[in-house]
């Protein structure tokens, strides 16, 4: 069987991760620089979209919305209803039950979505959940003010007409991406436009004042959007990464491990674990002094990063130690991936002096999740795995599962023909 078609694990790095740049226009080669300083050592990838965050951060960023959007649906819930009296005294009698009603509806929508519609905290469900609470604030401004304008029309109280406002400077306690934020704003905008064209107060100057007012809190709502997003960055990264190789640390490999789990218990897909240690690392440090040690330890990762799928998730699990977890692999696929990477990682040269330089190895254990079992058992069986690499002679791959002893799976691949 030829190993290129196990999966897309045997895929080359190049085909896997993000697409090439495109060629720098003349005149704007600044740009970057001055965003980077703009946004203090951050990216604008950082912020306009989720797509270079880790699985990880966008699932603890879901979370983080998921606990402010709860509060706020909530409130809003109680605070339209809350409104009525005040509707009775001030609006005209013919508006006053036709008001009833619109915040009754909207009241009851809101209260089912904040206390069921956020039983799940998934990335997707909690933006689908956002998207409709500000719909709701949308629909309701739309209903108010027309129904205001309808009859014997009367002027739309400030607590009417400050609902888009206050809706755009409500956002601005979410860490959400600039692509989100600006859909959400323009989607508001968008409705006020269509209700003072609908009640034919467009072009009056209350109308383009309030256009006008709702694209200054836009501006402002975006800027502090983004900080949100910056700050939860920063922090994530700084609980979360190695400080050295720039890996997620142990204690979200746990995490995704669990995460794994689930995966695997939904989908029925076959996902695998390997662990990688680099051989005689320790003579390196002593030789050498720690700071090449440290060197190699991030050229190390780095070969890790490139050897994997975008969506595949590889740790420093400690010392000299990493951890990568492959989702919807088989184990043969899987295997594939650890001799890839244990023949580049042979391949890397580390200068050492002016005339010397260090090579590398490392052995592998590989092992597949097996349903029902528990993180700690399977951990343990990897680690045997790669004990029994160790034991070998160092430099291999060893597969392990339940009801087998591990077994060299370095050997068996160079005992294959040539193409299979």
């Amino acid at each position: 069987m030829n190993r290129a078609d196990t999966n897309d694990e045997a895929q080359s790095p190049q085909d896997r991760r993000r697409p090439e740049a495109l060629p720098p226009v003349p005149g704007i080669r600044a740009v970057p620089g001055m965003l980077a300083r703009l946004f203090r050592g951050f990216e604008l990838g950082d912020v306009l979209s989720t797509r270079e965050h880790s699985d990880d951060f966008i699932e603890t960023r879901a979370e983080y919305i998921a606990v402010r959007l709860r509060f706020m649906i909530l409130f809003y819930a109680v605070a339209l209803p809350a409104w009525i009296p005040l509707d009775y005294l001030l609006l005209r009698p013919e508006h006053v039950f036709p008001m009833v009603r619109i915040r009754l509806l909207t009241g009851v929508f809101l209260f089912a979505l904040g206390t069921l519609g956020l039983q799940r905290r998934s990335s997707r469900h909690v933006h689908v959940l956002l998207a409709l609470m500000v719909s709701a604030s949308c629909a309701f401004y739309a209903a108010a003010i027309t129904t205001l304008a309808s009859g014997v029309a009367e002027a739309p109280l400030a607590g009417y007409t400050a609902i888009p406002c206050l809706t755009i400077a409500m956002l601005g306690v979410f860490p959400l991406t600039l692509v989100w934020g600006f859909g959400l704003i323009a989607a508001i905008t968008a409705t006020v436009f269509a209700v003072q064209l609908g009640t034919g107060q467009l072009f009056t100057l209350a109308a383009l004042n309030e256009l006008w007012v709702i694209a200054m809190a836009g501006g402002i709502s975006l800027w502090i959007q983004a900080g949100q997003m910056l700050m939860l960055l920063k922090l994530y990264r700084e609980s979360t990464l190695d400080p050295l190789t720039g890996l997620i640390n142990r204690r979200v490999l746990i995490k995704r491990l669990g995460a794994l789990v689930e995966h695997a218990k939904r989908t029925q897909q076959t996902s695998c674990v390997l662990m990688f240690d680099l051989d005689r690392f320790k003579r390196i440090n002593d030789r050498y002094g720690h700071l090449l040690g440290d060197a190699v330890l991030r050229i190390a990762a780095r070969t890790l990063e490139d050897g994997l799928r975008k969506h595949d998730v590889v740790a420093r699990f400690g010392g000299e130690e990493f951890v990568a977890v492959l989702p919807d692999s088989t184990i043969e696929g899987a295997i594939a991936v650890a001799e890839r990477i244990r023949q580049a990682i042979e391949a890397v040269t580390v200068p050492a002096g002016a005339q010397e330089t260090i090579t590398l190895s490392t052995s592998v254990g590989v092992t597949a999740y097996e349903p029902g079992e528990a993180i700690d058992t399977m951990l343990n069986r990897l680690d045997g795995a790669l004990y029994q690499a160790k034991k070998l002679g160092r430099n291999r791959v060893v597969h392990s599962q339940s009801g087998s002893p591990p077994e060299s799976a370095t050997a068996a691949i160079a005992a294959l023909p040539s193409g299979v």
